[in-house]
């Protein structure tokens, strides 16, 4: 099966935006999300990214969002190494896709020949991405902590549900005060907003 056939919506508007990228940015985006899949420190600076695609020439009017081709190249990457797919499997069906150009191509083919099989000899669950369960939240009262004896200040916890890939449920709690969680709670919104208009 393809590594093409299940991509995420708004895989093809990504990809078009790859295609625009210097081949030495393109680079620098792979090289990262290779980092990042392969566990080691560091993370993506979005931010940075962004700032680098704005001062790029506008091409057909067409505005390069970061972020989108970050997770384009995360999903080629993961999907290939879960594939264990060859230099030339995966070059073959990228071009066979008719998506990409030529430029974007050999970037991909030359880190894929450096880091895939690096990224290939990771366990399969490593290169899986957990589902969420369920969420559960409570609205509580601290009173006092041991550093401070009347704290009352209000706070929310949540408790988080995730199925690994091994097939275990994890359980992870979160405390947060109501800014913090005020905050959460406008990311969370942000990010519905951009799924539905992906």
């Amino acid at each position: 099966m393809g590594i093409l056939t299940n991509a995420p919506q708004g895989f093809s508007e990504a990809v078009s935006m790859l295609n625009v990228l210097p081949q030495s940015l393109l680079g620098e985006m792979c090289q990262d999300v290779m980092a990042f899949l392969q566990y080691k420190p560091g993370f993506i600076n979005i931010d940075n990214y962004e700032i680098s695609v704005s001062m790029l020439p506008v091409a057909s009017g067409q505005l390069i969002k970061a972020e989108m081709c970050i997770n384009a190249l995360k999903y080629i990457f993961r999907s290939a190494a879960l594939q264990t797919l060859s230099v030339d499997a995966l070059v073959s069906e990228l071009k066979s896709s008719l998506l990409f150009q030529d430029n974007s191509l050999v970037v991909l083919k030359e880190v894929w020949k450096i880091e895939g099989p690096h990224l290939c000899s990771l366990p399969k669950q490593a290169l899986s991405v957990g589902e969420l369960i369920s969420m559960d939240w409570n609205l509580g009262m601290s009173m006092s902590s041991n550093s401070c004896r009347s704290l009352n200040s209000p706070h929310v916890g949540l408790e988080l549900k995730v199925s690994e890939s091994r097939g275990e449920i994890k359980t992870t709690n979160i405390h947060m005060s109501l800014p913090e969680f005020q905050n959460f709670a406008t990311q969370l919104k942000e990010m519905s907003n951009a799924l539905e208009t992906a």
